[in-house]
């Protein structure tokens, strides 16, 4: 059974705001893009946080840090132990994260920090809302990205409900009660979009700006967006096994129908038919439906075993930076 995960809920001296980013390759990036965040929450005049969360790229991040925190001591740096990928990394960052609002980013500068400050006023302003997500008026992703992108939005609207005029992004503003409860789901598996979806329907848009990538490219493929699709479907949604269900159902009426048509045939000509071609294709069609099927279920399991072993969702190494 997963292990508790501790929460840090606002207290009087808990900072108004806090920023959570998971970092993997972002070594290069990193001074400018804390110096940008500093002077946007600086304008904001509120108490702030940024957390690192070290995703182990393996790129030399904690040492640049280091060299970073005494210019920048609103920063506080958690280093994991083993990759875990963006999602975990995510949730570990929003289990350390204090503030009464708390603001989700990518750490490749295709998020502006500039934006915070419309994404954190737009929900302060809304007291009926729980979440604010960044809508780009224009994306400077590549057409494989776009187009995974679209295939992840299809699949929440389809499963999740999710209003066709709301747009999912990572760049998000989410209140503490809507954390808390996003850290009471202790899954290996966490998917954040569809978990907010499934714990609040009160969300809104606003339109951000989305920049071109500087260093590097995105690890976000046509192949992992897919793959992160087909995690949304099999961890929050038992369709493909309903689909195989209705499936064999199908296929067991049409079985029964061409029985019945091959036995009045019979009756009425008395002569064998061949049929070979047609049993040949129905046995495949029937081998491959319980290929599937077996498949489907395997999938279910794999997870529910992964759920059952009790292996941590991350571990943290070490903290830098003021931790009170």
């Amino acid at each position: 059974m997963e292990p508790p995960v501790e929460t840090h809920r606002p207290h009087d001296s808990a900072p108004e705001l806090s920023v959570v980013i998971p970092c993997y390759g972002t070594a290069q990036v990193l001074p400018e893009l804390l110096d940008r965040l500093d002077a946007a929450l600086v304008a904001l005049a509120v108490s702030y946080e940024i957390i690192l969360v070290d995703d182990c790229a393996g790129d030399g991040l904690g040492a640049v840090v280091e060299q970073q925190i005494p210019a920048h001591p609103h920063v506080r740096y958690i280093e994991l132990m083993f990759n875990t990928g963006q999602f975990r990394a995510l949730m570990c960052g929003l289990a350390h994260a204090r503030g009464r609002h708390v603001v989700t980013m990518d750490d490749d500068l295709q998020h502006p920090p500039e934006e915070i400050g419309k994404l954190y006023r737009h929900l302060r302003d809304s007291p009926h809302l729980d979440a604010v997500f960044g809508a780009y008026g224009e994306k400077q992703h590549a057409a494989a990205r776009n187009l995974g992108s679209l295939l992840i939005r299809t699949v929440n609207t389809w499963i999740f409900h999710k209003p066709p005029h709301l747009v999912m992004s990572s760049y998000r503003c989410l209140t503490r009660p809507l954390v808390d409860t996003l850290l009471a789901n202790h899954t290996r598996y966490p998917v954040i979009g569809p978990l907010i979806l499934s714990s609040t329907r009160r969300i809104e848009n606003i339109t951000v700006r989305h920049d071109p990538r500087k260093h590097g490219r995105s690890g976000y493929s046509l192949l992992r967006l897919v793959r992160t699709t087909l995690d949304n479907i099999l961890n929050f949604s038992s369709l493909p096994l309903q689909l195989i269900s209705i499936i064999g159902v199908g296929v067991s009426l049409i079985s029964f129908l061409l029985g019945a048509v091959y036995f009045i045939l019979h009756l009425v000509d008395e002569s064998s038919v061949p049929g070979w071609t047609s049993l040949f294709l129905l046995i495949n069609v029937y081998a491959g439906l319980g290929l599937l099927s077996v498949g489907i279920v395997g999938e279910y399991l794999i997870r529910i075993l992964g759920e059952s072993r009790g292996q941590p969702s991350y571990v943290v190494r070490r903290h830098l930076g003021n931790d009170k």
